[in-house]
């Protein structure tokens, strides 16, 4: 066996331009395809991170049976009434896999600077489980820039400060507030009205007051003051121009209602969102709840993140195919030459007892020793372009998102072992189908034909 192996080795040195040429392309492959694979890995955190804690849908969402398409133009019957919410909480503390349970409302209105006023989507949480969830240490980790305010601090932090918002960046560019309650000099005099006739925003940016306007679920119409203790980044940009955040309460108490649309559950590190979501469904289901179940990746819950990652994943699985045909027909070419150059070989070797099994087993071994040297060539060139990759610490914006962010490539030890056993698996089957017609022919024959 061993000396197979080492005969093996030898016949690859023979034709070190012709093993050099496969093995490089051997090692491209795995290199291309292990740094495709982990910038797809690293996107897929990014946006699964952005979906579950920054966009407030938790990895399960459980809405009232019919809400996610009615609770947004009948938010009254449509709501989750104050009765079921006690009843989803206390069902979800008896799954072992919940860590924790956040009730959202959301709405729309009008906020004004006294001069003019831009549609708003609300979006009310309370302040201290929305700390705990922006402090989450996977946010913290892949994040952390979209994790903090851009302006102010959390809203947890202004308990005190009487209808306390948070303002997407955009939508405090449209209402000319620049800046946010810390950023007032103490004893700043009341809010006056401005003159909207002037041309500067001097006057608009001198407050952080903001006027909300929206019609309660009951028709009549409501408004509230606001002051704006933060500006924050919103994940995607459709939504940076209208989102504003505040305490679960006070949104409550702008339309009037005791309901929240949707509860979003966090579930603990390593829980499978699946399963966790069969469980939750069932014990809802049994505690006669009619509601809805879905997980953070279902296109209607976060069409985003489930339209790019199909079109990535559309993308790795193209490009993998390309690389394995490439490298199949490399491992065919050379391994096609190498038979048709050792044809007397093949026949001295069979003349001396050799059966054809031998002679096919010693191409195999060839194959794999040189997809082995390529695969950890491959592996080491992915690690050192990833490497070279993050050090340069390149931005790129994808489509629909806010602001870029730095391309982080880390390759998967997984992906890599992965993608070196697929290498290794094709290199054999190839070699397989290019020698084994070749060893079937007579001692004769292949002495022959070498002879000639």
């Amino acid at each position: 066996m061993t000396s197979t192996w080492t005969i093996a080795l030898r016949n690859l040195a023979r034709n070190r331009r012709r093993t050099l040429t496969s093995g490089l392309a051997l090692a491209v492959g795995v290199a291309g395809i292990s740094l495709l694979g982990g910038y797809v890995a690293r996107v897929e955190l990014f946006l699964r991170t952005s979906a579950i804690y920054l966009q407030n849908t938790g990895h399960v969402v459980v809405y009232k049976a019919g809400g996610l398409e009615h609770a947004s133009a009948r938010p009254r019957k449509w709501n989750l009434s104050a009765a079921e919410l006690s009843a989803v909480h206390a069902a979800l503390g008896a799954v072992s896999e919940v860590d924790l349970a956040v009730d959202y409302l959301t709405g729309v209105g009008l906020l004004g600077n006294g001069c003019k006023s831009v549609p708003f989507l609300g979006l009310g949480v309370d302040p201290k489980l929305q700390a705990r969830i922006l402090n989450h240490p996977e946010v913290v980790r892949v994040t952390p820039e979209l994790a903090r305010p851009v302006q102010g601090k959390l809203l947890a932090e202004y308990a005190s400060v009487e209808g306390a918002v948070a303002l997407s960046g955009g939508l405090a560019r449209r209402l000319s507030k620049s800046r946010v309650h810390d950023q007032l000099p103490p004893g700043a005099p009341a809010t006056t009205l401005p003159d909207c006739t002037a041309a500067s925003t001097d006057q608009l940016a001198a407050d952080a007051n903001v006027q909300l306007v929206a019609l309660a679920y009951d028709g009549s119409l409501a408004a509230q003051d606001g002051e704006i203790v933060s500006t924050i980044k919103t994940p995607l940009a459709a939504a940076d121009e209208t989102t504003l955040i505040t305490s679960l309460s006070r949104l409550q108490q702008l339309f009037d209602t005791d309901t929240a649309t949707y509860v979003a559950v966090f579930l603990k590190p390593g829980a499978s969102v699946q399963a966790g979501r069969e469980r939750i469904e069932a014990r809802l289901r049994s505690a006669g709840l009619q509601v809805s179940v879905y997980t953070f990746d279902d296109e209607r819950i976060n069409p985003y993140y489930a339209g790019n990652m199909a079109m990535l994943r559309s993308i790795f699985t193209f490009f993998s195919v390309l690389v394995a045909c490439v490298v199949a027909l490399s491992v065919v070419n050379a391994m096609t030459l190498n038979v048709i150059e050792r044809t007397r070989e093949l026949g001295t070797f069979r003349a001396l007892g050799f059966t054809r099994r031998n002679m096919l087993g010693l191409f195999v071994r060839e194959s794999v020793l040189l997809a082995s040297a390529a695969s950890i060539a491959g592996v080491l060139l992915a690690q050192s372009c990833a490497l070279l990759i993050n050090h340069a610490q390149l931005s790129f914006q994808p489509p629909g998102v806010t602001d870029p962010y730095q391309v982080v490539i880390a390759t998967p030890p997984v992906l890599s072992a992965v993608t070196c056993a697929a290498l290794l698996c094709l290199c054999t089957l190839s070699t397989w189908s290019a020698v084994r017609r070749r060893v079937r022919t007579g001692i004769y024959r292949l002495l022959t034909h070498a002879a000639a």
